[in-house]
Formats: C-alpha cells, sequence, structure tokens
C-alpha cells in the first residue's frame, strides 16, 4: 500500500491500494474518526454509505475482535461525497471499530476486483485493531 497525503481534514491516512492480481485499477483505503457516536449514527452511516453505492437497504454484519465492529460490504457504483466521478463495477468495506473512546472507521473503496482481493486482509486488520 502507497500511503498518500489525506485528500480532506477528516482523514488520519490515506493509502493507494493496488489490485493484486494487476488487472484492475488502484482501490482507497481510509482511516478516519469521530468523537460523536451512538447507535442513531451508526444506522445513519449505514444508510449514508449505501446511499453512496446506490444499495436502498444495506445490511450490516457485527464483528467481535478487540472491540465491537460493525461491518458493511457493499456493491455497486460508488458516488462519493467529495469526487465528481463515479465508479463503477465499485465494492466498499467500512467498518465502525467502536473502541470506548471514539469510533475508527475503515473503509477501502474501489473496483470490485481489487476490493475483493484485499477482503481477508481487511477483515484480520479491523480484528486486531486497537490501542
Amino acid at each position: 500500500w502507497v500511503s498518500e497525503e489525506p485528500s480532506n481534514r477528516l482523514r488520519v491516512v490515506q493509502y493507494k491500494v493496488p489490485d493484486k492480481a494487476k488487472k484492475a485499477a488502484d482501490a482507497e483505503f481510509v482511516l478516519s474518526t469521530t468523537r460523536l457516536w451512538n447507535e442513531d449514527m451508526r444506522q445513519e452511516n449505514i444508510a449514508r454509505w449505501g446511499r453512496q453505492m446506490g444499495v436502498d437497504s444495506p445490511k450490516a454484519e457485527l464483528i467481535q475482535g478487540k472491540f465491537k465492529i460493525t461491518l458493511v460490504d457493499l456493491s455497486g457504483t460508488y458516488k462519493s461525497d467529495f469526487e465528481p466521478d463515479p465508479i463503477e463495477q465499485a465494492r466498499m468495506l467500512v467498518a465502525a471499530v467502536e473502541t470506548g473512546e471514539a469510533p475508527w472507521f475503515f473503509k477501502l473503496i474501489g473496483p470490485a476486483a481489487t476490493v475483493t482481493g484485499w477482503r481477508d486482509e481487511f477483515v484480520a486488520m479491523i480484528k486486531a485493531a486497537g490501542p
């Protein structure tokens, strides 16, 4: 993964993630956090991620790692809140890792082929996330 300068102030880190098979375009990994978090905000974020991917009723999976984790795995056409050009045949893996102080958001977005190749590593990373 190649470290990049975060493209906005909400991002703590940002990486360009290559396709393992070297056939598809790069994906993007972003880590961000917020101080505000509750059940309503969890549901609002899940709905927003769904809208970004064109999914009407996104489903979340609860995973237990070191902390409580909400994982959302979506496929569709990605329309960013910040970028004008959509990504066709995209996949988004996004997880809210609730550390107790504040949630951390791990997001991998890009061509479905690229993101799919990194899914196992992404899940292992969020399960191991901690102080």
